[in-house]
Order: C-alpha cells, then structure tokens, then sequence
C-alpha cells in the first residue's frame, strides 16, 4: 500500500507542533523532544536538519543549546512543513502530467481527481501548527 504522508514527514509536523508551545521562549534539546515525542535521537536530528534548512526550526549550539521554532506557529502549516520537508505527491499521475493520457480533455475522473487533490491541498494550507499543538499534557 502507498503512503501518502511519510513517517518522516508526520513526525515533522509532531515536532513542530511540539515546538510551538515554546515558540520565541526557549530552546529545547534534541534529546528532550525526541523523548517526549518517542523519537530516535538520530531521526529526530534528522528532521530538524531538514527544517533548519529551510527556516522553520532554529538551531543553537553548545551546553544551553538546542532547538525550537523559528516561524510563527499562527502562521506555519502543515503545508509549510510537508514542502519543506521534501513531500511532492499527487493523487494520480494524470494531475501532475496530463499529457500522459490522451483522454484527459473528456475525462470525468481526471477533474475529480483534480477537485480532490485541490481540496487536499486547500486543507494542508489551512491547518497551522498552532491549531493542532501538542503538550506535554497531550504527552502523559
């Protein structure tokens, strides 16, 4: 079966969401949220590399170190984060490249697969971090 959304990408949102409880407050360790979010520390890292570069999680090294998230969680969607994150899918290959199928100007299917990948899309954009935070709360 595929998947949709990678494990990866499910666990960048989690650490964002996470994130955002101490947004412009403190910095977190990479170990701390691993921990608190049931992650290896090696794909924890991982993820946070890939966000750093891209300017959703900031970074400081040394002893008071750590992360946490430098785009404002009212505004940073799930959208925001599944890009940066590398996601490029659609919901079937005659929306990312019509020219592949010859019925594509009379099919039926073909715009409902559009209308869904839109809405799905639409979604992703409308869904912030913020909206979907998870405490420690959440956590125990």
């Amino acid at each position: 079966m595929a998947v949709f959304i990678k494990r990866e990408y499910d666990y960048a949102i989690r650490i964002c969401a996470y994130l955002s409880n101490f947004y412009k407050k403190e910095y977190l360790s990479v170990p701390e949220v691993s921990k608190k979010l049931f992650l290896t520390v090696p794909f924890t890292t991982k993820i946070v590399y890939q966000l750093k570069k891209k300017n959703i999680i900031e970074t400081i090294q040394g002893k008071f170190g750590g992360i946490r998230l430098k785009s404002d969680p009212t505004k940073l969607t799930f959208y925001d984060i599944l890009f940066a994150m590398g996601f490029d899918m659609t919901i079937n290959e005659c929306v990312k490249n019509p020219r592949i199928c010859p019925l594509v100007d009379h099919c039926k299917t073909h715009n409902y697969f559009i209308d869904q990948e839109r809405m799905i899309v639409d979604n992703l954009k409308n869904a912030t971090i913020n909206d979907y935070k998870i405490t420690d709360d959440d956590l125990s």
